[in-house]
Protein backbone atom coordinates (compact mmCIF):
# COMPACT_ATOMS: atom_id res chain seq x y z
CA UNK A 1 0.00 0.00 0.00
CA UNK A 2 1.44 3.28 -1.02
CA UNK A 3 1.73 6.60 1.47
CA UNK A 4 0.86 9.73 0.37
CA UNK A 5 1.39 13.40 1.89
CA UNK A 6 -1.31 15.63 0.37
CA UNK A 7 -1.17 19.08 1.03
CA UNK A 8 -4.86 21.25 2.18
CA UNK A 9 -5.98 23.89 2.99
CA UNK A 10 -7.22 23.93 7.19
CA UNK A 11 -10.77 24.64 6.11
CA UNK A 12 -10.92 21.72 3.98
CA UNK A 13 -9.31 19.28 6.05
CA UNK A 14 -11.42 20.27 8.81
CA UNK A 15 -14.65 19.69 7.15
CA UNK A 16 -13.23 16.68 5.96
CA UNK A 17 -12.60 15.48 9.42
CA UNK A 18 -16.03 16.82 10.59
CA UNK A 19 -17.30 14.49 8.12
CA UNK A 20 -15.38 11.56 8.77
CA UNK A 21 -16.26 11.87 12.14
CA UNK A 22 -19.74 12.33 11.55
CA UNK A 23 -19.61 8.50 9.60
CA UNK A 24 -17.67 6.84 12.39
CA UNK A 25 -14.75 6.61 10.22
CA UNK A 26 -11.00 7.59 10.51
CA UNK A 27 -9.78 10.52 8.06
CA UNK A 28 -7.88 8.30 5.91
CA UNK A 29 -10.55 5.73 5.56
CA UNK A 30 -13.23 8.65 4.60
CA UNK A 31 -10.19 10.01 2.47
CA UNK A 32 -9.93 6.98 0.10
CA UNK A 33 -13.61 6.23 0.10
CA UNK A 34 -14.29 9.32 -1.23
CA UNK A 35 -11.37 9.09 -3.75
CA UNK A 36 -12.19 5.61 -4.68
CA UNK A 37 -15.97 6.51 -5.65
CA UNK A 38 -15.01 9.75 -7.35
CA UNK A 39 -11.93 7.05 -9.45
CA UNK A 40 -15.46 4.59 -9.96
CA UNK A 41 -17.39 7.33 -11.10
CA UNK A 42 -15.09 8.40 -13.84
CA UNK A 43 -14.51 5.18 -14.92
CA UNK A 44 -17.83 4.57 -15.36
CA UNK A 45 -18.89 7.64 -16.92
CA UNK A 46 -16.06 6.78 -19.50
CA UNK A 47 -17.79 3.27 -19.89
CA UNK A 48 -20.82 4.58 -20.33
CA UNK A 49 -19.17 7.16 -23.24
CA UNK A 50 -17.94 4.24 -25.17
CA UNK A 51 -21.01 2.27 -24.64
CA UNK A 52 -23.24 5.25 -25.73
CA UNK A 53 -21.06 6.24 -28.97
CA UNK A 54 -23.40 6.30 -32.01
CA UNK A 55 -25.89 5.63 -30.34
CA UNK A 56 -29.08 8.14 -31.20
CA UNK A 57 -29.57 9.78 -27.79
CA UNK A 58 -33.01 11.66 -27.82
CA UNK A 59 -34.17 7.82 -28.85
CA UNK A 60 -32.37 6.43 -26.08
CA UNK A 61 -34.19 9.07 -24.01
CA UNK A 62 -37.52 8.71 -25.25
CA UNK A 63 -37.28 5.05 -24.74
CA UNK A 64 -35.82 5.82 -21.24
CA UNK A 65 -38.63 8.13 -20.45
CA UNK A 66 -41.69 5.54 -21.94
CA UNK A 67 -40.06 2.92 -19.56
CA UNK A 68 -40.28 5.14 -16.69
CA UNK A 69 -43.78 5.77 -17.08
CA UNK A 70 -44.81 2.69 -17.13
CA UNK A 71 -43.32 1.66 -13.87
CA UNK A 72 -45.84 1.53 -10.49
CA UNK A 73 -45.34 2.31 -6.68
CA UNK A 74 -45.94 -0.70 -4.41
CA UNK A 75 -42.75 -2.52 -2.56
CA UNK A 76 -39.76 -3.40 -4.31
CA UNK A 77 -39.69 -7.00 -5.34
CA UNK A 78 -37.43 -9.39 -3.38
CA UNK A 79 -34.22 -10.89 -4.58
CA UNK A 80 -36.08 -14.08 -5.08
CA UNK A 81 -38.42 -12.24 -7.46
CA UNK A 82 -35.77 -10.50 -9.33
CA UNK A 83 -34.28 -13.70 -9.99
CA UNK A 84 -37.08 -15.47 -11.28
CA UNK A 85 -38.33 -12.36 -13.57
CA UNK A 86 -34.62 -12.49 -14.71
CA UNK A 87 -34.87 -16.15 -15.41
CA UNK A 88 -38.79 -15.73 -17.08
CA UNK A 89 -40.37 -17.69 -14.31
CA UNK A 90 -43.80 -17.26 -13.48
CA UNK A 91 -44.58 -15.23 -10.54
CA UNK A 92 -45.77 -17.28 -7.46
CA UNK A 93 -46.53 -14.31 -4.92
CA UNK A 94 -48.56 -12.92 -7.68
CA UNK A 95 -46.83 -9.61 -7.65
Amino acid sequence: MATLSVRMRDDLKAKAQQLASEQGVSLNSYINATLAATVAQAETLAMMGDKFDGVDRDRLRARVMKFMSTTQSGPEPTPVEIERAIAGKPDVGGR
